[in-house]
């Protein structure tokens, strides 16, 4: 492979482009098998050359590596220039084979260990000025050594370094953290001009407990996000189940709202390696559908060193796409296959306008709100309003208070457990605009709703919940799972009910709002998901169909199954839709796409393996092509299957 050209990527709309075009990063995360986290220290040139070779060779076209800060500077304001040199050269034989470069800085967390300059002596991170004053030099340093080099994609500020001193990090307010970014990117930026800059987290950033979220990142150009099936909150039942392979695209599609993101550790924990396999080709794919800028899995290599962090932690030594004897798992075939897509017939396909937003307060915790702060945790019911959407086949987006609202025919607002007047001011707006609103109500008070918006009342609550256990809508039953806790029971003052509880109170009413209308649905519905297999128990997302069918919003692309995703994207007239199996199970399928005058038709019969995907392609507007057609690109798709 020849080196990258055209000099460094920028960014166009949010999109990262080289040499004009639309670019799509394709990575690793890597340490050498043989030294792990000491190659610094133990340097083995060779052996870099001939794995960023094999990186290559496989279309890898990125490798994200960690710059050990203790290593770097290992006297406080002292860098070592052999390291200098080291990373220059790292830098370098990634551009001989083509491969871009993703540093992380300030690297003091790794595997559930810290590998902290012995210098710093407990200082705090964020607070200690003077120690602040070292990042920024030290960003600066790393940035000044390789700003010649012209194959770096972006730096990555420091890989959850939240995590380096935890109670720290949970303390900062939001200004306070765009305060460090901002520091630390300027100083990468004074030394090279042409740099872009994102700092990653887990999924913590999006799920809640700090301030390094997605909503305060304004210093930076992008996010990092990475987040792992097996820590969740979200009671995800196994790696192959279909809530798995959905959740990395749902932390895409929470920070694209704010930024673009980078997903810079993707892959799977305890299991074998078909099942990670099949993970990974699902998970990658949904997150390109996403919207995401580029992938990098966690990680090249098998580890046979065994000291720190793999002494304490032996399951991160076989999480690579190669076994430490250099044979290729099984994930690292549907790597490749990704690559070639991304990189090729995918290349400039970017996710469209949606009809549908799902609307997320956000919110600082208020210092000292004590008892008055709403139980339970907020994480769960975005998740889970994705995942409807997602077997509803509706096109959406997460949005925010600041953002465009009007361009959504139809508005979420799902389980919200406090509602500021800010918030439902703006939604007053929306509605009265024309916008069609479902809200969903997630506590008692801070979220209750009102005779303005809503057309309801707050009666009063009851502990018998068996009251309110479920309700029928449009021929669809739906049940519900409260939490210990008061119910609330409401009274329509203007609103139509639509469904009632069997007590006779309102549980889902229609309220008209100058040219639009709100839905108000007592009950936590998305929330009360999140347990192991409710998922299952009921068509929840037809709820969500049966609004947007309202609202005017069709499908661009359906099938007959609701654990099979369909995403449409676009380049130009082009059109691409991406068609995924979350289940572990084959599914057979009918795929549908509405016609000219909007009634749906069978375009093709598909049979997806598990975590299968395929891809349809046709031009927005142009006549419907015959699927028996040998030109129809479903034709060209199995073709690809076959040779891949």
């Amino acid at each position: 492979m020849a080196p990258v050209s055209g000099g460094r990527v920028t960014l166009v709309d949010g999109v990262p482009h080289r040499d004009g075009r639309p670019f799509v990063s394709v990575g690793v995360n890597y340490h050498p098998s043989a030294t792990g986290c000491d190659y610094w220290r133990e340097w083995d040139g060779a052996r870099i050359d001939d794995d960023f070779r094999r990186m290559a060779e496989v279309g890898v076209d990125t490798v994200r590596f960690f710059v050990f800060w203790a290593d770097f500077e290992p006297e406080e304001g002292v860098y070592d220039p052999v390291m200098t040199d080291r990373v220059r050269e790292l830098a370098g034989t990634a551009d001989r084979h083509g491969l871009s470069c993703l540093p992380s800085l300030l690297t003091i967390w790794m595997n559930g260990q810290r590998f902290d300059p012995p210098w710093r002596d407990g200082r705090d991170l964020w607070r200690d000025d003077g120690l602040v004053e070292r990042q920024r030099a030290f960003a600066h340093h790393i940035a000044t050594a390789l700003r010649d080099a012209p194959n770096v994609l972006a730096y990555d500020l420091g890989d959850e370094i939240i995590h380096a001193d935890s109670a720290s990090s949970a303390a900062l307010d939001a200004d306070e953290v765009r305060a460090w970014w901002g520091k630390l990117a300027s100083a990468i930026r004074a030394a090279d001009p042409a740099a872009l800059v994102l700092q990653a987290n887990e999924a913590s950033a999006v799920l809640g407990g700090h301030a390094f979220r997605p909503e305060h990142a304004r210093p930076l150009d992008m996010l990092g996000l990475h987040g792992f099936p097996v820590w969740t909150p979200f009671h995800i039942e196994s790696v192959a189940a279909r809530k798995a392979t959905a959740f990395v695209p749902y932390l895409v599609r929470r920070g694209s709202a704010h930024r673009p993101v980078y997903v810079d550790e993707l892959g799977s924990y305890g299991c074998d390696e078909a099942t990670a396999a099949g993970y990974l080709r699902a998970a990658a794919h949904s997150a390109f559908a996403a919207g995401a800028v580029g992938t990098a899995v966690w990680c090249w290599q098998d580890f046979t060193t065994d000291r720190r962090p793999y002494a304490l932690r032996p399951n991160e030594r076989r999480v690579g796409l190669l076994a430490a004897d250099g044979r290729e798992k099984p994930a690292l075939a549907e790597y490749r296959a990704f690559a070639r897509r991304v990189t090729g017939e995918l290349a400039g396909f970017r996710p469209l306008p949606a009809p549908v937003g799902v609307f997320v307060p956000e919110h600082d915790p208020e210092d000292g709100a004590g008892y008055l702060t709403p139980s339970g945790s907020d994480a769960p019911a975005p998740f889970y309003a994705h995942l409807l959407l997602q077997q509803a086949h509706l096109p959406y987006e997460f949005t925010h208070r600041g953002a465009e609202l009007e361009r959504h025919a139809l508005l979420i607002c799902p389980s919200v457990r406090q509602l500021s007047l800010p918030d439902r001011r703006r939604l007053e707006r929306y509605v009265t605009s024309g916008g069609v609103l479902l809200y969903s109500t997630g506590s008692l008070l801070d979220a209750a709703g009102d005779e303005e918006l809503f057309g309801i009342r707050i009666r009063d609550f009851t502990l018998a919940a068996g009251t309110h256990a479920g309700f029928t809508w449009a021929g669809d039953h739906y049940p519900l799972h409260w939490e210990p806790g008061p119910v609330p029971v409401i009274d329509a003052v203007g609103a139509e009910v639509l469904a009632a509880f069997a007590d006779g109170s309102p549980a889902l009413t229609r309220h008209r709002l100058g040219e639009g209308t709100a839905h108000y649905l007592n009950a936590p519905l998305e929330a009360q998901l999140n347990a192991p297999y409710r998922l299952q128990e009921a068509s929840w997302h037809r709820l969500y169909a049966a609004l947007a069918e309202a609202a005017g919003v069709r499908a661009p692309l359906t099938v007959d199954d609701p654990v099979v995703e369909t995403t449409v994207l676009g380049r130009g007239a082009e059109r691409c839709g991406v068609v995924i199996n979350h289940s572990p199970e084959p599914v057979r399928t009918t795929v549908r796409r509405p016609s000219a005058g909007g009634t749906p038709r069978a375009t093709e019969q598909l049979w997806l393996e598990p975590k299968g995907v395929r891809l349809l392609f046709w031009r927005d507007g142009a006549p419907e092509q015959d699927p028996s057609h040998p030109s129809h690109p479903s034709h060209r798709e199995r073709s690809e299957e076959r040779r891949s």
